[in-house]
């Protein structure tokens, strides 16, 4: 049985950094046992579903900004909607509002934990009403970053709608003395590390995600990334394909945005999507290395052999 190291730098000070290695024993989940678990988690997710479909059923339909109504769910199985609305009484208020059961572990994390496609028409009716309800400018009225209509956004394609949750929490939590995050926005709760800790990963799917055996890039940057002159660049980050490296170079004094992508390892994905978005919302006349999807603003790299460099005219 082959065992893997896994290596931990520490340093208490300039100068004064150590090395530790455990040998880690490595243990392939037996054929079997994978096939039984997956089945047991089909099954779960089947059953998740049933009791979401349920909910919305009991829940009562909420006017929306734009005049339509929209379903509603609560939080949880076998209560008839959200529990801020105490149809069934009950004192739900914590951490500066009503709405933190509802807003922070909602229906909405279905999409994250993958028992909710985000294209099926059912995952726009959970981000509507959580957007509609249990936000301000796409932003919760309390531990904005337990919501995870981000993710939503970024796989549905809304990149406005991601950076409005993006900019928005960013502005609204990080301390502008110390640059660490308050929990809350009334200051409990200084030097908060999850929600630096989910800034971060917002940041990461912002440049990069993986679905499937498809790595996705630049899927969420703002297009001033791209203004004349810039670059974006990955060294050596860590994926699910094992390391990746990608230089971005906006060079649109001649009318073109160029690309280098690099996964070489042996997990690397089989397909690449590559976001290129123009500052000024043109479309590319003319993609070299992939092929280019005008709508998504997007060179598709398939088959991906290890590297691969494109190039956008305009």
């Amino acid at each position: 049985m082959e065992n893997r190291s896994l290596a931990i730098e520490w340093a208490r000070g300039p100068g004064e950094a150590a090395t530790f290695e455990f040998l880690l024993p490595y243990r392939p989940l037996a054929a079997e046992r994978a096939g039984a678990l997956r089945t047991a988690a089909e099954g779960l997710r089947a059953d998740i579903r049933t009791a979401l479909l349920e909910a919305l059923a009991a829940g009562p339909a909420v006017p929306l900004g734009d005049g339509t109504f929209c379903p509603t769910s609560a939080p949880w199985a076998a209560y008839p909607g959200p529990v801020c609305l105490q149809a069934e009484g009950g004192a739900w208020t914590t951490h500066g509002t009503s709405a933190a059961r509802d807003a922070l572990a909602g229906p909405v994390y279905l999409l994250l934990q993958e028992v909710v496609d985000p294209a099926e028409p059912l995952a726009q009716r959970l981000v509507d009403a959580s957007a509609e309800l249990f936000t301000v400018r796409n932003v919760g009225f309390s531990q904005p970053y337990y919501q995870r209509q981000d993710w939503a956004h970024l796989q549905r394609g809304e990149v406005k709608a991601f950076l409005k949750t993006y900019y928005n929490g960013l502005a609204s939590l990080a301390d502008r003395e110390t640059y660490t995050f308050w929990e809350h926005y009334f200051h409990a709760s200084p030097h908060k590390t999850h929600e630096e800790a989910w800034f971060l990963m917002q940041t990461r799917w912002m440049l990069y995600q993986e679905h499937g055996s498809t790595l996705r890039l630049l899927s969420g940057i703002p297009r001033a990334w791209l203004a004349e002159g810039q670059t974006i660049t990955l060294r050596d980050v860590a994926s699910y394909f094992g390391r990746l490296s990608l230089e971005v170079t906006a060079a649109l004094d001649r009318g073109e945005i160029g690309a280098l992508v690099r996964c070489p390892g042996e997990r690397r994905p089989q397909r690449v999507e590559l976001r290129l978005p123009h500052p000024q919302g043109l479309r590319a006349t003319s993609a070299v290395g992939g092929a280019y999807e005008a709508a998504r603003e997007t060179v598709v790299i398939e088959p991906f052999a290890g590297e691969a460099r494109v190039l956008l005219r305009f």
